[in-house]
């Protein structure tokens, strides 16, 4: 259980550089797309700021977002996974979460009840509309784990802890890559 003095630590991995929802490039152009992303992003944070059992929120991108004043890691460009790890390790305490920055209907309830599943369970994850993917892990007991976010990551992550609880809410469940996912997360409130 995580106890008053061993909370949790939030991490937000933030694409940046121009390359970000390139699969909306087609109905989306550049700035727009950047825009969507800053918004998505700029929500998560403000979500996760709402969960008083995350202790700091650290966002893990190239350059320090201008707008951001919470904590920082700079991606030095070794991968999503072994970014996230080198985080990992540097972490005061082993509850962490990551959340990807494209969860536009993400609530604080839903990440509340992510890391009450975890806190129950040791691990919890949450995946994507499809099923493949991962959205969110939270690892409450610092135990050994091989970060696997990618393709198919859900079935490689749940792998490794074949009692792992896999969540499926809408506010974790729905990211931004394609049209469908956009069309999709309009349909159920997003203004984007």
């Amino acid at each position: 259980k995580i106890t008053e003095m061993n909370r949790w630590h939030a991490l937000v991995p933030i694409k940046q550089g121009g390359n970000g929802k390139s699969r909306l490039a087609e109905i989306l152009s550049q700035a727009e797309r950047d825009l969507l992303s800053l918004r998505m992003a700029r929500h998560v944070l403000f979500e996760l700021g709402r969960c008083s059992s995350i202790s700091d929120i650290t966002v893990l991108s190239t350059d320090r977002p201008d707008w951001w004043s919470g904590s920082w890691a700079a991606d030095g460009g070794q991968g999503l996974n072994a970014e996230i790890e080198r985080w990992r390790q540097t972490c005061d305490g082993p509850a962490v979460l990551i959340v990807h920055a494209d969860l536009p209907l993400l609530d604080a309830a839903d990440v509340r009840n992510l890391l009450d599943v975890a806190e129950a369970e040791g691990i919890a994850l949450a995946t994507d509309r499809v099923g493949e993917g991962s959205n969110a892990l939270a690892i409450a007991d610092g135990r050994p784990f091989e970060l696997r976010f990618g393709p198919d990551s859900m079935r490689l992550h749940a792998a490794q802890s074949p009692a792992m609880r896999v969540i499926k809410c809408t506010g974790l469940s729905v990211d931004i890559d394609t049209l469908d996912d956009l069309m999709f997360a309009r349909a159920h409130g997003f203004t984007g």
